[in-house]
């Protein structure tokens, strides 16, 4: 929910999920937002994400 303001002032968002549970199933309220159009991207690996955006 805290992006939903950055984005629509026309941020890029990226959701930062727990290590490893990123494209875990799990149930639907530990996914709730991963989807919303709030959400530009999703990433479990933060460091990796911002080396991949200095490329």
């Amino acid at each position: 929910r805290n992006l939903t303001v950055p984005h629509q002032l026309g941020m890029t968002t990226v959701l930062v999920v727990p290590d490893g549970t990123k494209e875990v199933v799990r149930e639907d309220w530990e996914l709730e937002g991963r989807d919303a159009a709030h959400v530009d991207h999703v990433t479990d690996d933060l460091t990796g994400f911002l080396g991949k955006l200095s490329r």
